[in-house]
């Protein structure tokens, strides 16, 4: 058994019937995950956005949804999905800092919770669109608070110099502009910091400042309904997520300041990550001077995490072998010195045919997989319960790769 979310006689089963490359989830790795949430936030009432960017497949989104979460969208596709796999409108939230007109229209359409504006020109846009669809539209705005969240610096978001979120300042403009609109009604307020924050100092910090800027709505006139502190609560590669527990105690204090307002998340890569893996099977191995190279059928257009952001994923054999430990880099045959899905890893050395799997690999992986190369989508196959799993897409063929062209 490589753990006890990934069973290895069940593992073996889904690479015989499915091939490799193929994302392997296990269902109830996402719920422990969605209930350690629900644990540690019971005396919040909150509303759990589930962040469709980190995995989008209808099936793990599907499995949220039926479990009482909402959804975090940042495109119309990711609506389209959301409300495709079960989400109710008035549980999905839209971020993102370029929603095109058609993008909005849909959604206030569709009668989603509310759309996070980050612009003041976003907002006369939306104040637009919904006039044209005489409707009120609800918005939050979402906050740049200026809090270093110490991460990768790609994936940090809440900082001031980044496209994300508006100061405060500009703020108070925003919201003032919305409560003279008889098309807009701002019901929210949101920051979100970034992604594998491994800390809750950056989240009080952020809600400090943003409850005291809220408090100071009120006085105005201006009372909002929802505080929404995004997500980006951090676990590690090969690991659970930090316990969302240390966080909600962190928070408590300045919660209890703003009564009336319910408390949104926006969960993603802490649900999904540890509860998916990318196996692989070994084509070839080489050396190179003195660096050995184990390559695979799985590459960087599968998982791009490790080139883009420098992720270290685990690896484990699917079989476990006797003999030294060798120190190798796994890689793909994409032709790129970048497509490798982990360096220095350290097994006995897999033989050809033998079956990798890549830990931590069920958020941004197949939702950022591509094409590159012409190379086929993986499959993605998902463990239901002891024993049992499903195909939930199949793998993509050469005829896949064309089918939207034209000659």
């Amino acid at each position: 058994m490589i753990n006890d979310t990934f069973p290895s006689k069940l593992v073996e089963q889904i690479i015989r019937k499915t091939g490799t490359p193929v994302y392997i989830y296990s269902r109830p790795k996402i719920l422990d995950n969605l209930n350690s949430y629900k644990k540690a936030f019971s005396a919040f009432d909150p509303l759990f956005c589930y962040a469709m960017k980190a995995n989008s497949s209808g099936a793990i989104a599907a499995i949220l949804a039926e479990n009482g979460a909402g959804a975090d969208v940042v495109s119309g596709g990711e609506l389209y999905r959301a409300l495709k796999a079960g989400f109710k409108p008035g549980r999905v939230i839209f971020s993102g800092v370029g929603k095109t007109a058609g993008e909005i229209a849909a959604a206030l359409r569709a009668g989603i919770l509310f759309i996070n504006a980050e612009s003041m020109e976003e907002l006369r846009a939306v104040e637009a669109i919904a006039a044209r669809l005489k409707i009120k539209a609800p918005v939050s705005v979402r906050i740049n608070p200026d809090v270093d969240p110490h991460t990768h610096k790609y994936i940090a978001t809440g900082k001031l110099g980044t496209k994300f979120g508006v100061s405060f300042k500009e703020a108070r403009a925003l919201y003032a502009f919305a409560a003279a609109s008889r098309h807009l009604q701002a019901v929210g307020l949101q920051f979100h910091l970034g992604s594998q924050i491994h800390s809750a100092r950056p989240y009080l910090l952020a809600l400090a400042e943003a409850g005291a800027f809220v408090r100071a709505l009120r006085e105005k006139g201006v009372p909002l309904q929802y505080m929404d502190i995004g997500g980006g609560w951090g676990g590690r590669e090969g690991g659970d997520m930090l316990s969302p527990s240390l966080l909600a105690k962190a928070i408590a204090g300045e919660m209890g300041k703003l009564q009336g307002l319910r408390l949104i998340l926006e969960p993603g890569r802490s649900l999904v990550a540890s509860a998916g893996a990318l196996a692989v099977t070994t084509l070839y191995r080489k050396a190179s001077g003195s660096k050995k190279y184990v390559i695979t059928d799985g590459a960087m257009n599968d998982l791009i995490r490790p080139a883009l952001y420098g992720a270290k994923h685990p690896v484990a054999a699917l079989e476990k072998k006797k003999g030294p430990l060798v120190k190798f880099d796994l890689a793909g045959p994409v032709c790129e010195s970048g497509d490798f899905l982990a360096l220095n890893v350290r097994l006995p050395m897999p033989s050809q045919g033998d079956a990798l799997l890549v830990l931590s690999a069920g958020a941004y992986g197949f939702s950022m997989s591509s094409q590159y190369n012409s190379r086929p989508r993986a499959a993605e196959a998902l463990i239901t319960g002891p024993g049992s799993w499903r195909l939930i897409r199949r793998r993509e063929t050469f005829r896949d790769l064309v089918a939207a062209e034209k000659r």
